[in-house]
């Protein structure tokens, strides 16, 4: 017999409202996320375009530079002589481009004619009769004018200005640029873009090309559009879907005007989708499947915890029940555990105290005889600082805790009592202390301690002097020491170090430890939170 769950009316329902439901969420956000992720890839498409368009134009624009160099040095020369005094440096602005060799020029006054051909070989430059192919552009040269010809086996640009000078001499001046040549240049620009550009003429010839080849060649139909060109915000920028004959892909293909000394240029930019239709599709019907696969996941598990709520409504309740015992003994345990580590604290606090009231006052009142007549001033000092170190020794701590700014003034107080003492045997206590630890707490007297525990257990002494630093390290301080130890120490030395271990216990902080690193002896103690 199936369990009533299974054969009842409300459950079928329910089954199907919930099947119905995750199937309408999946088909829609499926449609939705298609959408989206379409507009995405022409989204990041544009950016590259954007960015590689700008990166060509710039490079096209700097290989004319040359030309838009020389205008203001030709009009300060007031006649021909001078110019022909200024040759060199006006051919050295004429092909100021690393990549731009070759140029040529004509000087005319008259019926008197300065022609020349200009080739850049490293260093120098070499002069050569003009070309019969820029003879022809120069006579039919208007004020710019620009020239695509084949000679030989390449393809050269042919781009003149005209100038005139004072005395009525006119200079034209052009770049002769193989294009073939200029192509090896812009393989190595922007060589970490995702997307290739060329750029072709009014009647489709191609001016630039990552093909080589091609350069020359008149631009094929072989790539079809896929869908209609649209415009960008620009209005002037168009793009269409073309499956590339150089990616074998489909590419986002953007047009966008090249205007560069007259011409009238397209520049082309290939970008690849970066999410294809293919993947689209993939992506709807994996999540389809994925909503209905959760439609019926959800639907067998509303049928099995119908059957097994009861059981475990009653496990439950025993469960909770026996929990609460535990906890209840847990706490009376803890408690009691707490009242005993507060109490062996207290113990070894005290005990600390006694032991610093009369061995260190015995040592300091030694201090203080032999100072009295050597130094009365620093013997007064001396007085002060012994009285408030017992102050505070003396004063009432309920929680056993103080600031690290309380502390600190404290060991300082009591480091100067040692210094007193040993002299030059002891170095200056060095201390880096951030601000933010400055207000929170550490246990009472446990930097002083710490320096007590340094100069008993280590040789202090002129020729092996002891160094004491105390530093913020994370959420410690740490308290570090040279490590000479002396041999004629005798047992109960870790007393100070069981004390602060027994209030950092108390406090339920685990991270107080110590130990030798190297040739030093480390302590880190926690830092605590300041009392509100």
């Amino acid at each position: 017999m199936l369990p009533e769950i299974y054969r009842s009316r409300y459950f079928i329902i329910t089954g199907i409202l919930i099947f119905i439901c995750f199937a309408i969420i999946g088909i829609f956000i499926s449609v939705q996320s298609g959408k989206r992720t379409r507009q995405i890839s022409i989204d990041m498409a544009t950016k590259v375009y954007q960015l590689k368009s700008t990166v060509i134009k710039n490079e096209f624009h700097s290989f004319l530079k040359g030309l838009d160099d020389i205008a203001p040095v030709v009009k300060q020369l007031p006649n021909k002589t001078a110019l022909q005094q200024n040759l060199p440096s006006v051919e050295a602005l004429l092909l100021n481009h690393p990549y731009i060799n070759d140029g040529f020029y004509i000087l005319v006054n008259g019926q008197d004619t300065l022609q020349s051909a200009v080739r850049k070989q490293g260093d120098h430059y070499e002069h050569l009769p003009l070309q019969q192919y820029q003879l022809q552009l120069l006579a039919a040269s208007g004020s710019n004018s620009n020239a695509i010809v084949n000679i030989a086996d390449s393809l050269h640009w042919l781009t003149i200005s005209k100038y005139q000078l004072a005395d009525s001499s006119v200079l034209i001046a052009g770049l002769d640029i193989n294009l073939r040549q200029l192509q090896h240049h812009l393989w190595s620009v922007d060589t970490t873009g995702r997307a290739y550009a060329f750029i072709t003429d009014q009647q489709g010839v191609y001016i630039s090309h990552p093909e080589e080849q091609l350069i020359g060649e008149k631009m094929l139909t072989t790539s079809l559009p896929v869908s209609g060109r649209k415009r960008l915000g620009d209005s002037i920028t168009s793009y269409e879907t073309v499956t590339s004959s150089y990616l074998q892909l489909p590419v986002l293909r953007y047009y966008t005007p090249l205007q560069l000394a007259g011409t009238q240029w397209t520049l082309v930019v290939d970008t690849p989708l970066l999410a294809v239709d293919e993947d689209v599709k993939a992506i709807e019907k994996y999540m389809l499947l994925l909503f209905i696969s959760t439609g019926i996941i959800i639907l067998a598990l509303i049928a099995w915890a119908q059957t097994k709520w009861q059981k475990e409504f009653v496990l439950r309740q025993q469960a909770e029940l026996t929990r609460k015992e535990l906890l209840a003994e847990k706490q009376t345990l803890g408690l009691i555990a707490e009242k005993q580590q507060k109490h062996n604290a207290l113990l070894q606090l005290n005990t600390l105290k006694d032991k610093v009231d009369p061995h260190f006052l015995f040592n300091s009142l030694n201090s203080l005889n032999a100072l009295i007549e050597q130094s009365p001033e620093l013997a007064k000092s001396f007085v002060m600082k012994l009285s408030h170190v017992y102050r505070y020794v003396l004063d009432a701590y309920p929680d056993k805790l103080t600031t690290v700014a309380a502390e600190l003034h404290f060991a300082n107080e009591y480091f100067f009592l040692l210094k007193i003492r040993f002299g030059q045997a002891l170095a200056p206590l060095e201390i880096q202390i951030s601000d933010e630890h400055m207000q929170r707490q550490v246990p009472f007297v446990s930097l002083q301690t710490l320096i007590e525990n340094a100069v008993k257990h280590n040789i202090v002494s002129k020729e092996m002097p002891l160094q004491i630093s105390i530093q913020s390290e994370d959420d410690h301080i740490v308290i570090t020491n040279n490590l000479q130890l002396r041999k004629d120490v005798k047992g109960s030395g870790n007393q100070g170090l069981y004390y602060l271990q027994s209030i950092y216990s108390y406090l339920g902080n685990q991270q107080f430890r110590y130990g030798v690193e190297g040739s030093y002896f480390k302590c880190y103690l926690p830092v605590l939170p300041a009392s509100k």
